[in-house]
């Protein structure tokens, strides 16, 4: 590889990375939480997409690591500190600078149409957060969320929190990383034309 190219990357990886620590300590502030964790891993989609599976990856644990370190210093509900597990934390993040890369060309090859393999792409990106979360916290804390939703009078089962997460959640973050991933991939590969 080129000199060039290994420098644009590593330019990319840096906007990419500084973007997602912004939208993490955004979070820490009670008014931009919400809106924040819409977009929280929308660079690391749009890392998968534009470098590939390799550089998502690496920016996937990178941003899972942010958000670890948030939990820690800054946590801002009673559940962060679930997130200071790496296993929670970074594991499925890594997995958020992979699939998307997939879903994308496999839908090029499929559908031939950009706009719509990128919807797919972030759509992808966004569920593959919430499903892989979701499962890391069945296989490590299901007990402890069912103990602490008692202890603050709600007292659900695992099955129950895990529904109120895929439908107050998922699906606008998903929605949110769809067009976001479309509208920013789109915008990039007409400058670089």
């Amino acid at each position: 590889m080129n000199r060039k190219f290994e420098t644009s990357k590593l330019t990319f990886l840096g906007v990419m990375l500084a973007l997602t620590i912004v939208f993490v300590a955004l979070t820490a502030i009670p008014t931009t939480s919400a809106s924040m964790a819409l977009l929280l891993f929308l660079p690391t989609i749009i890392t998968s997409v534009i470098l590939g599976p390799k550089s998502g990856a690496v920016m996937g644990a990178l941003a899972g690591f942010a958000t670890l370190i948030r939990a820690l210093t800054a946590p801002a509900s009673p559940l962060d500190y679930l997130f200071i597990n790496p296993l929670v934390a970074v594991l499925p993040r890594i997995f958020i600078g992979v699939i998307p890369y997939y879903i994308f060309k496999l839908f090029n090859k499929i559908i031939k149409n950009e706009t719509v393999s990128l919807l797919a792409a972030g759509v992808s990106g966004a569920l593959t957060n919430t499903g892989l979360v979701i499962f890391m916290l069945y296989v490590v804390y299901s007990d402890e969320i069912v103990r602490l939703s008692t202890e603050f009078g709600i007292g659900t089962t695992f099955a129950a929190f895990a529904i109120f997460l895929v439908t107050t959640s998922a699906l606008i973050e998903s929605t949110a990383a769809g067009v976001g991933t479309a509208a920013v991939v789109k915008v990039y590969n007409k400058i670089n034309r």
